[in-house]
């Protein structure tokens, strides 16, 4: 159903329209060998008095949506999936509870994909202690995976280190519905370990950094021999 503000143009230009085409149909009766050259005059200026109210709106109207379509957004322009993998467990007891955690030399696996149309460049990785904590448990293996771009994470480095290995390393360039996958060696020799990773990246003459976690929660990574643990 066509809107209000349609028909309402569409009534203006009617009726500017209509005087336009009674005045020219008159002149024509009386003076036709006169009267062609002053007629297109008469349309010409009815029709610029129609665009000179209605078409300046409506290019800023188009102009807005395409701006708004072209902004970029506040958040992110990069979407992060995490992955443990190749991993054995240390199995703990916390007093309240038992738990297995990953042990030191597990990968974790990073998959980073542009979600907007500028291209993102990956600048960096880093990793972030948020405590660490004596603990002792017992070694359970667990079958290993082939990773595929390998990093390693040492974790009793002061900061700590992300290293490439096998020569690969930043920066890396994804565009839109690409994907970068990475594979990070984590290594402790110290106790219980809880850490974070924080990705920067440059997109659209933007920069940032993007927090990588376990849904919200810190990565948990046990040494192999904490207090006798084999």
């Amino acid at each position: 159903m066509p809107r209000a503000d349609g028909r309402h143009r569409a009534l203006m230009w009617g009726g500017t329209g209509g005087a336009a085409a009674a005045v020219v149909t008159a002149a024509l009766l009386w003076a036709p060998g006169q009267a062609l050259a002053w007629a297109a005059g008469v349309l010409a200026a009815a029709s610029a008095a129609y665009l000179g109210q209605q078409a300046p709106q409506q290019l800023q109207e188009a102009l807005a949506r395409r701006r708004a379509a072209r902004q970029p957004t506040a958040g992110d322009p990069l979407a992060v999936a995490v992955e443990i993998r190749d991993h054995d467990y240390v199995t703990l007891d916390l007093g309240d509870r038992v738990v297995d955690i990953p042990a030191a030399g597990h990968t974790l696996r990073v998959v980073v994909t542009a979600t907007g149309p500028p291209a993102v460049v990956l600048t960096g990785l880093r990793a972030e202690v948020l405590s660490r904590a004596e603990a002792s448990g017992d070694l359970a293996r667990h079958a290993a995976e082939v990773p595929v771009r390998r990093f390693e994470v040492l974790l009793d480095s002061d900061p700590p280190r992300v290293r490439a290995l096998a020569g690969s390393d930043f920066p890396y360039r994804i565009a839109a519905d690409e994907s970068e996958v990475l594979d990070l060696l984590v290594s402790t020799e110290r106790g219980l370990v809880r850490w974070v990773l924080w990705l920067d990246w440059t997109s659209a003459g933007r920069q940032g950094r993007t927090r990588i976690d376990l849904q919200g929660h810190a990565f948990r990574t046990a040494a192999r021999l904490p207090g006798g643990t084999r």
